[in-house]
This record gives structure tokens, sequence and C-alpha cells, in this order.
């Protein structure tokens, strides 16, 4: 991303992927590469990709060039940003820095909100999803949802968002992203079987209508440059390490939700902070954390380390206490970590 002006190149900078496909004069016809928790390569196929770029031809052959204007302001670039500058080390800036960088300077600047996290929000968000090869089309309605109380129904191929055209998943997800999170009526054009003429449906999105969970959140690398951070991590346990260790529940059926071991507390660098809290509290590397205990001290689903890092920095809060359960050795301990700026 060196180089590379943010406002300019927009996307969602934490995709494994990323294609635009645009005019010399700036314009950008689609977009290609979005996922979600599903896995990287959920949206990726040869059809798909054919079909954003035949998408991309036809828009290019009636698209009018645009004069150029001069910017107002210089070009938003990474290396120009005071919170990356001082980690700047003159090599290759990866685009998963850009959002923390981004965030860094908004809670400087006292305008950090929220719902900012919840950048390009999936289909889901608005009760649908799509057909991995044929992108514009519904696969999913998702029951009382604001698709389904719109009447979309599977099958539906959606031509355009609020008068953003629709190719790929990445466009649906961009045209979301420019959708207010405070809600409102968003205008979907689409079409429904063999009819060509292009039908109207007005979803109503209500405040907050882009928050999403800590699941559909766990795959985003942004997670990492969010607080407050537990101090540590690990590696989950596999189905065998399990059950040497005596902790596959097999009278159910099913192993833990999640184990894993403790291979780092982060007791250095700008973040420190969080993992002196964490030693101080009685963790060590080699711990096996069996269980995070919820207010109500039951423990919490969690499918995942990632999920359970993105569990903890979107839904704790400074001033409260997160109770862990760890294996040591044959030992069994609870131990209570205050959560801190």
């Amino acid at each position: 991303m060196r180089g590379i002006d943010l406002e300019r190149f927009a996307f969602d900078t934490d995709l494994t992927l990323a294609i635009l496909w645009m005019n010399a004069d700036g314009t950008i016809y689609h977009r290609y590469g979005s996922r979600d928790v599903r896995g990287a390569h959920h949206w990726l196929s040869l059809d798909s990709l054919t079909a954003g770029m035949r998408a991309s031809l036809t828009a290019h052959d009636t698209h009018t060039v645009e004069a150029p204007t001069a910017r107002a302001s210089k070009p938003l670039v990474m290396e120009a940003i005071p919170s990356y500058i001082k980690r700047d080390k003159g090599s290759c800036i990866h685009c998963h820095s850009v959002r923390p960088a981004l965030y860094e300077e908004d809670l400087a600047a006292g305008t950090w909100t929220d719902s900012k996290v919840w950048a390009f929000p999936p289909p889901s968000q608005v009760g649908i999803d799509l057909d991995r090869d044929e992108q514009t089309r519904i696969s999913y309605v998702a029951p009382d949802s604001a698709a389904a109380r719109a009447k979309l129904n599977k099958g539906d191929r959606i031509a355009n968002i609020n008068g953003q055209p629709i190719a790929t998943a990445s466009d649906l997800m961009f045209a979301l992203d420019q959708f207010s999170s405070s809600g409102g009526a968003l205008t979907v054009t689409y079409f429904r079987g063999q009819d060509d003429s292009p039908k109207l449906a007005q979803l109503a999105l209500g405040d907050g209508w882009k928050e999403g969970t800590p699941l559909g959140f766990s795959w985003r690398p942004f997670k990492w440059g969010l607080t407050p951070a537990p101090g540590f991590g690990g590696t989950a346990l596999n189905r065998e390490q399990l059950a040497e260790l005596g902790l596959l529940l097999e009278e159910r059926g099913a192993a833990l939700p999640l184990a894993f071991k403790i291979s780092y507390l982060v007791t250095w660098g700008e973040n420190s902070r969080f993992g002196k809290v964490a030693a101080k509290a009685g963790l060590q590397v080699g711990d096996i954390l069996t269980a995070v205990l919820g207010p109500d001290k039951r423990p919490v689903e969690l499918e995942s380390v990632d999920h359970f890092h993105s569990w903890w920095r979107l839904t704790r809060k400074v001033g409260e206490t997160v109770t862990i359960e760890v294996l040591r050795g044959a030992e069994t301990k609870q131990l209570s970590l205050p959560i801190i700026e």
C-alpha cells in the first residue's frame, strides 16, 4: 500500500484478494474478492471472476471519460499517516495495516465510534446470501429479515443498490458500506425469473443494522489492532490432543467448543500492558485455556482462537473482569483478568 491513494483506491483492506476494474480517470467499474467467515475462497471462482470482467468491459464501453479535476487535498497515503509513521520501516506496507492506522488516528482525534468497526458488511446483514458463481443471484433469503420483508426471493438477480451497479459480492458489500449505519430505506433494483423489466424493493434498515457478531468479524486482521486485548494467545488443540489431556467429553459426543495452549504473553511492545495484566493474574505460557466464563459464569461458546480474540475486543469493556479456566498439569485453575484501557 506504499504510495497508494486510499481515497481513490477504496476497497476492503482486510481481504486476502482485492481486484478493482477501473478507468484511467479513476472511475471504478466493479470490485472483486470479498469474503466472510466461511473462508477466503468462499466467493472466488473462475465463473464469478469472468462475470465481473465482462460486466466491467460492458461498463467501459458506455463510460464517458471525466475530465480530471484539481484535488482540494493531497492524496491520503499510509506513509503520511502519523500513527503509521512511527512504525514505518520503509518496507512493504500490507493492506491489513490500513484500518489499524486509521483507527488510531480516529482515537487520537476523538472521532472514533464503534459503528466504524463494521465496515463492508456481508450480504447476511440485510438477510441474503449470494451464489458463488453468479454473484448477482440471491441464493438465500433469511426469514423475517429486511430482504424478506421487502419481498426479495431466492433466485432474484440484483442489478444495483442505491444506483450502484452490482456484478459481484464485492460490489454489493461496497454499496452496503456506503449506506448509513443509522439505517433508512435501501433501494434494490432487481430482476425476477425471465422477466426483463426491472423491479424495485425498499429494504427498511434500522439503526445499527451493520453491526454483526464477533464470530462474523473474527476472520478480519483488523481485530489485532483493536483494544482492549487479552494480552495472550495460542494454538487450538486438535481432537487427539484433547483426548490425551482428558478434555474430550465423549459422553456429550463432542470435544469442548474451544481449548488452546497459551504460547505467548504480550509483555513487550506498545501493547505490553495487556500481557502484563494477564501475567499478574497468574497466567503462564504452557497453560491450556479450557473455558472463558461470561458474566453469568457460564462458558462462552467460542468456535476458534480468532473468535476468542474478536469476542474479547468487541464485547469486553474497560473496568470489567473476565474469568478464564486453565489446565496446568493436572490442576484446573480459575484466573480473573481485569480489562484495562
